[in-house]
């Protein structure tokens, strides 16, 4: 069977990282300075889909490890709305593939308008975001051409943890990133092949994570939907036990990835009470082994348990879209640059 472009481009991982902190880490490092010399008092993030979920990880790690409160802010405030931004204490982030969106363009530069420190996280080399951000953190991912968006994600967490690692001053977390190609080569050998039989027949899943970890919960969810067209949904382990764990009954799948930091009790515990109430339970968990436990490689780093997981879970959604009859390559409705005004 020939391999499909996802497939070859998730293998590419590893040394797309390796590229990252051989070519990229001075930039990154360049811009973590800049953050702490300007010390803004807030941050912001501005991003669509797998690059919004990307965020949500730079958003944790800014607020519990930096104290700092980091807001989404959607690109149409700045390109529909023509809101008036006040960011002037601000550090504005873009994330993006392709850099071309025009309503992120114009959030952009409406926030280096106002004061804002923008920096912009990139694949495309030479996008137009580049021109109208002051300061750009190039992911080297390389050409992408999966629908489904693979490589260039966790390439955005990478930067994004190196940069966190150089603002705050963090020798451990930078010297746990370079051991990181090969915790991502361990994690493309990760065999999930044990939960194929309870997705392949699925109609309906949930996603959960929290801290750091709830980037993979909504990126798993969405990938799920693009690639496997199955439903499915991410939530925090946390909300999950409000109105979600009504649906927690027969036929609902449950994919939960276990952090390895301080909320790794309360997620196994909202692992077992889903569980209790009928869910059909998976753990990818890097501490224990067992029956409904996915093997999860070694990350570096509890901060970096989050991309470590997300390379074992694509390895998985790009064969479980296969099995469930779908070409992950090419999705249904779905192009790879969208361009929302």
């Amino acid at each position: 069977m020939t391999q499909t472009m996802m497939a070859r481009e998730i293998a590419e991982i590893p040394a797309v990282t390796a590229r990252q902190l051989g070519e990229g880490l001075s930039a990154y490092q360049a811009i973590g300075r800049i953050l702490r010399d300007r010390a803004p008092l807030f941050a912001a993030t501005s991003a669509r889909g797998t690059s919004d979920h990307a965020a949500t990880y730079l958003k944790y790690l800014v607020e519990t490890r930096l104290g700092l409160p980091v807001a989404s802010i959607g690109p149409s405030v700045a390109s529909i709305y023509k809101a008036p931004l006040h960011l002037e204490q601000a550090a504005l982030f873009a994330v993006s593939q392709s850099g071309a969106s025009p309503d992120l363009l114009a959030l952009l530069e409406a926030g280096r308008k106002s004061g804002a420190v923008t920096v912009a996280l990139l694949n495309a080399e030479g996008s137009p975001a580049a021109s109208v951000s002051e300061h750009v953190a190039p992911l080297l991912a390389g050409p992408e051409k999966a629908v489904a968006a693979s490589k260039s994600y966790v390439a955005s967490l990478v930067a994004m943890a190196a940069i966190v690692a150089e603002w705050t001053g963090d020798e451990d977390l930078t010297r746990a990133l370079a051991l990181l190609p090969d915790a991502f080569a361990d994690a493309l050998r990760c065999d999930w092949s044990a939960a194929d039989e309870a997705f392949v027949a699925a109609e309906s899943a949930y996603c959960l994570g929290r801290g750091p970890g709830l980037t993979i919960a909504a990126e798993a969810a969405l990938k799920f939907k693009e690639t496997c067209a199955l439903h499915a949904e991410g939530f925090s382990s946390a909300e999950a036990m409000h109105g979600p764990l009504v649906l927690a009954g027969e036929g609902l799948k449950v994919l939960t990835f276990v952090p390895g930091d301080v909320a790794r009790a309360g997620v196994l515990d909202t692992a077992e009470r889903m569980a209790l109430a009928g869910a059909d339970v998976w753990l990818v968990d890097q501490e224990q082994a067992g029956q409904n436990t996915l093997p999860a490689a070694n990350a570096p780093h509890p901060a970096l348990v989050a991309p470590v997981q997300a390379v074992s879970f694509y390895v998985f959604a790009e064969r479980l879209s296969r099995l469930r009859g779908h070409d992950p390559d090419r999705p249904m409705h779905l192009k790879k640059v969208t361009e929302t005004v």
